[in-house]
């Protein structure tokens, strides 16, 4: 990477770190904001609860994906690192909350009423493949961000440590 190259990539790296972040914490207030007040014991407002999460987790994941690919072009191995792992626990985290929704879905069946079977059959299957794609993209996120910040010496680093006879 040339010295001019690596100067405008170190210029433009907050600002799109900061426009990712919006990606990412602007959904998330958003979503926070439309399921007030909580009421977790109440098993209408858990299925309806995850069935909104699931159309928010696009964006954020956009905006993870521009944080992940920044740190990775920027050789910002440790941060790259963190991130990776982050991934890996958030991925985790939603499997959870998907399996829960499950059990949440096999037990409202039974209640809702005849002519609205379809339409929560449609919902549901709609927001258990939202989230399970999610989890696969930031558990696959996560494992080749994982490998590819492993803790060596960059590639000019490794290039220029090699001895020249002459």
């Amino acid at each position: 990477m040339s010295s001019r190259h690596f100067d405008s990539l170190e210029l433009l790296l907050a600002p799109l770190y900061f426009i990712a972040a919006l990606l990412i914490a602007t959904p998330v207030m958003d979503f926070a904001t439309s399921i007030l007040p909580l009421r977790g014991s109440s098993i209408e407002w858990r299925f309806a609860t995850v069935g909104l999460l699931s159309g928010f987790l696009l964006t954020p994941l956009l905006g993870i994906v521009i944080v992940i690919a920044l740190a990775a072009y920027a050789d910002q191995l440790r941060f790259l690192r963190i991130l990776s792992i982050l991934n890996g626990f958030v991925a985790i985290l939603f499997s959870i909350l998907l399996i829960l929704f499950a059990l949440d879905v096999i037990q409202l069946r039974s209640v809702v009423q005849e002519q609205a079977k379809g339409a929560f059959q449609a919902a549901a299957a709609k927001a258990v493949v939202k989230h399970a794609t999610f989890i696969l993209a930031l558990g696959w996120l996560s494992v080749c961000g994982f490998r590819a910040s492993r803790w060596a010496l960059p590639a000019r680093v490794r290039v220029s440590a090699i001895p020249t006879g002459s």
